[in-house]
């Protein structure tokens, strides 16, 4: 693949060839961190949701809140927060669970940005490397006084490597970078859909507690319907 060269002899010709090393072993690290977390932060959220309504149905807030804690995903640390400020205003338990679903969101773009340097400055790299090899192939030759075609080509090829390494990482950190991104959009649709259907059901919930609040006479005079006059 190197011709008379050894990886070694790559690595030890060209100091960009290290720095891109470094690059893709970031690259990789990164990618696998992320994708471990999101492997691990997966759920069910329109079954977690339903099983959330169960408890408010039954008029078990502190039972909602426990079966938030024992799950370590990003809906569940949502309604914790939405579970915890059921006694508030709605602007306040709105406000609460915006400001949590910025959280996740903050969590899962961690080291994105690491990622979209890789793809932005590894190609930059690789063009350096191959800039710098010419230069070198160029200067050998003038220095020793000889050279043909094949030396040239030599020169050249090894200055190339640099490219091809470069757009290898840039590739590999772009497709991880599009995959976390649209899967990030996909989890932030479904926090933000959990949101609204929690902010209907904790509705629910204070209208039953309510109306069960009332005295057994105000109640049935509220619910009685209103007799309709009749002209005479």
């Amino acid at each position: 693949m190197f011709g008379d060269m050894s990886v070694i002899q790559v690595f030890q010709t060209s100091p960009t060839m290290l720095v891109l090393l470094v690059c893709s072993i970031i690259t990789v690290g990164f990618s696998v961190e992320r994708l471990l977390y999101f492997c691990s932060s997966r759920s069910d959220v329109r079954r977690f949701m339903a099983e959330l309504a169960n408890f408010l149905k039954a008029g078990n807030p502190r039972a909602a809140l426990e079966f938030c804690q024992r799950q370590n995903t990003p809906v569940a640390r949502l309604m914790t927060q939405g579970v915890v400020s059921m006694n508030r205003t709605a602007a306040e338990q709105v406000q609460r669970l915006d400001t949590a679903i910025e959280l996740e969101q903050v969590e899962m773009e961690r080291n994105l940005g690491v990622l979209g340097t890789m793809a932005t400055i590894a190609p930059l790299l690789g063009l350096f490397g191959t800039v710098v090899g010419i230069i070198r192939a160029f200067a050998d030759i003038a220095r020793t006084g000889s050279g043909g075609g094949a030396v040239v080509a030599m020169g050249v090829s090894e200055a190339l490597l640099t490219t091809a390494a470069g757009i290898v990482v840039a590739v590999v950190a772009t497709v991880f970078y599009n995959v976390f991104v649209r899967r990030i959009r996909a989890r932030i649709a479904q926090l933000e859909d959990a949101r609204e259907v929690w902010l209907a059901l904790t509705s629910q919930y204070v209208r039953r507690r309510a109306s069960a609040d009332q005295p057994a006479g105000q109640r049935a005079t509220t619910e009685q319907p209103q007799p309709v006059g009749v002209a005479g």
